[in-house]
């Protein structure tokens, strides 16, 4: 039995500091501060380069186009990152969602 379960209409989207950028969390381990996420981008959105410095990444797109560093990728497409590294900008042409686990508390610093 799973011990945590959510229906996929419980919570709601948190707008972010990047207009047309929300993100929905779907758990937090506690003791870890391991979490997951989906990232909604609105058509035209940019999330700009940057790195997590504790928390190595993992993404998977379940709709739309997802645009990394320039190159468009379609559902069902993977990418995984060690903590430090930098990653972006991320941008969408026509919207998109993405499922991302971050393996320790999320933190966000922008690329130089």
């Amino acid at each position: 039995m799973y011990e945590v379960k959510r229906a996929s209409e419980s919570g709601g989207w948190t707008a972010l500091d990047f207009p047309g950028v929300e993100l929905k969390v779907l758990h937090t381990d506690a003791s870890t501060g391991a979490t997951v996420v989906l990232t909604r981008l609105a058509p035209g959105a940019t999330i700009p380069r940057h790195r997590h410095t504790a928390a190595d990444e993992t993404v998977y797109v379940i709709e739309g186009d997802f645009i990394e560093d320039g190159e468009s990728f379609g559902c069902g497409s993977f990418f995984a990152g060690r903590a430090g590294t930098d990653h972006g900008p991320h941008t969408s042409t026509n919207g998109c969602i993405v499922l991302t686990c971050f393996s320790a508390p999320l933190d966000f610093v922008l690329a130089d």
